[in-house]
């Protein structure tokens, strides 16, 4: 028996290589200290990472057990049993509920109205903070009342004024560059105490609910230990497996849980991957210091069960970059000593030809017997693989990927939802609506044409009080025979869920079920059935610890749809290649893995926090690199018999270096590994699915379809987007902020009446602005609107006059097409020269196409006022508005960057041909964007119907 086995008293360390059996070793010493008596079965601890990885224990330890179990759980579930037991004699009651980060998201959002996207920054910096020992406690020095942010918020607008009207006071370099110093240290402090702020709401609103998150199960099992150290005596030996993925606060705790030592800790340090969660490199060195361990406690597993000796052999050449002293980096040998076959690298043109390449791998290695689940492609995000799917699908090559969507994501779902909404709405008599009774007639009606005439009745009625009475009382004119006895079917089910108001909303989602007729078809049975009952268990436990009201299920369903919260969908794993990301691989193994996108910047990212970057960006890109070679020898080590590395020197028609590690395993001359340069051009894309026809009288005649800027742009970035929004009339989708979108439209509301008004004070504006928040922006900030109407008024209250023309709507034919715009206003001088400007007051940048488009079709449709001269966008956040003169050959020349130019002709091709290509779209079918754009949209919508 292996010395690790037996040693069973002081500390034992057990350094295992990937595939060396560290689950195995564990099972071992766990039998050894039961069967031999050495300790009993129910004071042993065997603590671990994951619930996937205490069912594996727990499984393999059953057949070995008589009365008694150990102790299997995850750190989390361990501190929270001594914490139910024990808490009480640190103040902790027995009852608490456990809040999960996407709890503490929605608590913040729901009870402090703190914006989504800062709702998920600041729990995930919460509980980093914690899991690195940090307390809220240390920043107590930091003010965080209402009246200290308003001061430094007014601090900082009144440096933003100065540095975003800098140029019409010609203010020197110099000093603007310590305006911009100052500007950028007040929007640091104001953040630091916003964080702050909001930490002390999110530790009040637990405490209210009697809630303990993941960090302060930690932090009060610590403080358990740490002041009633007697409750230690009920554990006699600790095992710990993935060591290398412990946080400071979890190696604490083993310190104050193990007082007699008796302790066998497990793990790869090659494989800690999970530095987001707080784990860090300092834990193991610490270890041994607190735990007096000898190098005669420690052990090497070396001996691989998993992948043959050239795998292993580059595996090590890339780890080893990770130790300071590489000799302290212990090789790996396969236990049979198998060699096995070379690795293979190749070297693709572009990524098209590296998808090419992977599918004639696949190709090759099913006719050698290869079966369908032992073939995983790695990719080291999920973004990357979208053109693969797309083309093994185009191949009929079966495919599992293994990453779950979100459960609100899912059709089916969407559906059920789209019936809750429009239950709520005709309970409550009330507006909305729109996107749910859109949802549920693009999952439901079979026939285009019979879509195509609902989603113009949905948008006629969208303003009227009650949507959803209009829809299920009014006859829908034009529908097909077919069409008519869904829209009935549909009615129908929506008059039995009123019939049934008064039941609980989950027999109410139940009843919805029916509606689908899961339980009819095998095939929807097995698909769709295990995600009904999930959404049913999420609604019951809704009605259990929130409410009871279908209102505010709908709400707080909005609420996860606004914080971008995934609810994890239940895992159907069918046979096919396995697709998934680095991450997602460890602990798993397959006899052929194919590594792909190795290139420097999509493997390593090169990424690291901006606080970093300010601090030591040389030691934070550093550890980056460490970071994902780590992910990359987890990728290697996964194979057990062959493994293909691929990268392309061109992505999306941009160059890519080879990626480092490439270089480090010394890829082009390594005996172990087959270097191939692939220079074909052989790909072929899989051909578009034959569009659903539309019937020519629901075509809309070519002389009445209008192009604006926002039309074109949206046809260019996705035509599947442009078709749902312009041709099928689908919601827009409810903006992760109204707040921002209201403010926006409020200031375009005070610049309009304060110019019509000839407004001549800044005063005039302010006063212009207070009437404007009365005739329904009363939710308005108006302090934060203010401070945009300043900068616009210091850069504008000169320019303006009675001649000046606000809100002018502007059309002109070009090639007999139609292209619309509309200005926020247009000045015009004595000598007829025109000044067409547009308000920004968002902080995000237009990419320079779109931004031409806009301000070219401005021009171009002016001529009728006089001539235009000048175009502005009055970027009301940034430092200048962009200004274009146009000159007489039709250049427009931005006057603070003359290198920034577009021609006026050019425009006017781009236009008309894009506007034409709308026009064939109509006829033949809009396109769904390729697989390596990676558009979220047609994931999510193209290939539905």
């Amino acid at each position: 028996m292996e010395p690790y086995i037996l040693k069973t008293n002081g500390p034992c360390v057990i350094l295992a290589g990937a595939g060396t059996g560290k689950t195995h070793s564990i099972i071992q010493k766990l039998r050894f200290l039961i069967s031999n008596k050495i300790y009993p079965a129910e004071r042993i601890v065997c603590l671990t990472f994951s619930n996937e990885a205490v069912n594996t224990l727990r499984q393999r330890m059953l057949p070995y057990l008589k009365d008694k179990e150990p102790i299997i759980r995850t750190f989390h579930s361990f501190c929270a049993d001594i914490l139910r037991k024990h808490g009480e004699k640190i103040g902790i009651k027995q009852n608490f509920k456990i809040i999960l980060p996407d709890d503490g998201k929605i608590l913040l959002h729901k009870y402090f109205k703190i914006h989504p996207m800062l709702c998920n920054k600041y729990v995930e910096e919460i509980s980093l903070s914690k899991d690195l020992g940090k307390t809220l406690e240390e920043n107590n020095h930091i003010d965080t009342s209402s009246d200290e942010i308003e001061t430094l918020s007014k601090k900082l607008e009144e440096l933003k004024f100065k540095v975003n009207t800098a140029h019409i006071k010609k203010i020197p370099k110099t000093e603007l560059d310590k305006l911009k110093i100052e500007r950028d240290n007040a929007e640091e402090k104001l953040k630091k105490s916003k964080f702050i702020q909001a930490w002390k709401s999110y530790e009040k609103i637990k405490s209210t609910r009697n809630g303990l998150d993941y960090a302060d199960l930690h932090h009060k099992a610590l403080e358990l230990l740490t002041k009633a150290p007697e409750v230690t005596e009920e554990f006699d030996y600790i095992i710990v497996d993935e060591f290398q993925d412990t946080n400071k606060l979890q190696c604490l705790i083993l310190e104050k849980l193990v007082i007699n030592k008796n302790i066998t800790i497990v793990g790869d340090l090659n494989q800690s991957i999970y530095r987001f969660r707080g784990a860090y490199d300092e834990n193991f060195n610490y270890f041994k210091k607190v735990m007096n361990v000898k190098d005669s406690d420690i052990y090497n597993l070396d001996k691989s069960y998993r992948s043959t000796n050239k795998i292993l052999e580059i595996a090590h050449e890339l780890i080893k970059n990770n130790y300071k002293h590489k000799e302290e980096c212990f090789k790996v040998k396969n236990a049979y000593n198998e060699n096995g076959e070379n690795i293979k690298a190749y070297e693709l043109k572009n990524n098209k030809e590296e998808i090419r390449k992977i599918v004639e791998i696949i190709r090759d290695e099913l006719k050698q017997g290869t079966q369908l689940k032992e073939i995983c492609i790695i990719f080291r995000t999920h973004q990357q693989s979208s053109m693969l799917k797309k083309q093994l699908e185009y191949e009929d090559i079966p495919y599992t990927s293994i990453n779950r969507d979100s459960l609100l994501k899912n059709q089916v779902i969407k559906t059920v939802r789209a019936y809750l909404t429009i239950l709520d709405k005709l309970i409550t008599k009330s507006k909305g609506g729109d996107s749910a009774w859109w949802d549920l007639i693009h999952n439901t009606l079979k026939n285009k044409n019979d879509e195509l005439i609902f989603a113009q009745k949905i948008k006629s009625l969208k303003e009227e009080e009650c949507l959803s009475k209009n829809l299920i009382e009014e006859k829908i004119q034009g529908l097909s025979e077919q069409g008519e006895i869904q829209i009935q079917t549909i009615i129908k089910n929506i008059n039995v869920l009123l019939e049934n108001k008064e039941s609980p909303i989950d027999e109410i989602t139940k009843k919805i079920f029916t509606f689908l007729s899961v339980e009819d078809n095998e095939e929807s049975k097995k698909n769709e059935l295990p995600t009904l009952e999930k959404f049913h268990a999420f609604v019951k436990e809704f009605i259990e610890t929130d409410s009871k009201e279908l209102s505010n299920l709908i709400h707080h369903l909005n609420t996860i749809d606004a914080l971008d919260i995934s609810i994890e969908s239940p895992i159907l794993i069918k046979d096919g290649i396995r697709i998934m990301t680095n991450h997602a691989t460890k602990g798993l193994e397959y006899e052929v893995v194919i590594m792909s996108s190795l290139v420097q910047k999509k493997f390593p990212i090169e990424r690291i926090d901006k606080q970093d970057e300010k601090e030591n960006p040389e030691e934070s890109l550093n550890k980056q690199i460490m970071e994902e070679r780590r992910l990359c020898y987890v990728g290697f080590t996964r194979t057990k018999k062959r493994l293909y590395l691929t990268y392309a020197k061109e992505y999306s028609k941009r160059a890519f270096q080879e990626s480092q590690f490439l270089k480090e395993i010394n890829y082009q001359n390594n005996p172990v590994i087959d270097f191939i340069k692939d220079s074909s051009d052989l790909y072929q894309e899989p051909k578009e699915k034959a569009p659903l026809e539309i019937s020519q009288n629901q075509q809309t005649n070519k002389q009445i379809i209008k192009f604006s800027p926002s039309s074109l742009q949206l046809f260019d970035e996705c035509q599947k987007r442009y078709e749902m929004k312009y041709i099928y009339h689908m919601p827009d989708p409810i903006p992760q902020s109204w707040e921002a979108m209201t403010i926006g439209n409020f200031i375009h509301r005070v610049l309009e009446q304060g110019v019509k008004s000839l407004c001549k004070t800044l005063k005039d504006f302010e006063d212009c602005a207070k009437i404007v928040q009365m005739e329904g922006y009363e939710e308005v900030n108006l302090n934060e609107a203010t401070n945009l109407i300043k900068v616009f008024f210091e850069r504008n209250n000169k320019k303006y006059n009675e001649n000046s023309k606000t809100e002018q709507g502007l059309q002109v034919v070009i090639d007999g097409l139609i292209f619309n715009g509309f200005a926020d206003r247009i000045d015009i001088s004595d000598s007829g020269e025109l000044t067409i400007i547009d308000y920004k007051t968002g902080k995000s940048d237009i990419k320079p196409k779109y931004r031409n488009w806009q301000l070219g079709i401005y021009a171009l449709a002016s001529k009728q006022f006089g001539k235009p001269k000048t175009l502005i966008l009055e970027m009301l956040q940034k430092e200048y508005p962009l200004e274009f003169n146009i000159d007489e050959k039709g250049i427009a020349k931005e006057i603070h960057s003359p290198r920034t130019q577009f021609s006026l002709e050019e425009v006017k091709q781009e236009i008309v041909e894009t506007a034409k290509n709308i026009m064939q779209a109509r006829t033949t079918g809009f396109k769904a964007c390729q697989a390596e754009k990676n558009c979220q949209f047609c994931e999510e919508w193209a290939n539905k119907k």
